[in-house]
């Protein structure tokens, strides 16, 4: 699991000095992940190195949530002063995501078998 953190974390970074370096509107871990997309399209495989550090992150998320909760609660009176721009930002990212994701997984799922995607 050590070698698939180290992996994760060198695409995060190299995500970072790109952002970073050529000044991209993109945060540095979304264009982390897209060099891990490409870099696994391109080996035609998942790494068990990368899967195994993955699934121990995600069966882990609730502790990634709580510096969000704190941050939360430190800022209660922004919060309450201006819920609705919140809420509504909430909402439209969250409709935003649900709707790109079904998307891409179309996407792929045609990539991947033109012919059953059709049925």
């Amino acid at each position: 699991m050590l070698k698939g953190m180290a992996i994760l974390m060198a695409f995060q970074l190299s995500g970072e000095l790109l952002a970073v370096g050529f000044r991209l509107p993109v945060s540095g871990p979304i264009i982390g992940m897209a060099l891990l997309l490409l870099w696994m399209h391109g080996s035609g495989r998942i790494d068990t190195s990368v899967a195994s550090a993955s699934d121990a992150l995600l069966a882990n998320m609730a502790v990634l949530f709580v510096p969000v909760g704190v941050g939360a609660m430190a800022y209660g009176e922004v919060f309450r002063q201006h819920w609705l721009p919140i809420a509504i930002a909430v909402v439209i990212g969250t409709i935003v995501t649900i709707v790109t994701t079904a998307l891409a997984a179309k996407f792929f799922a045609r990539m991947r078998d033109p012919v059953a995607s059709h049925m």
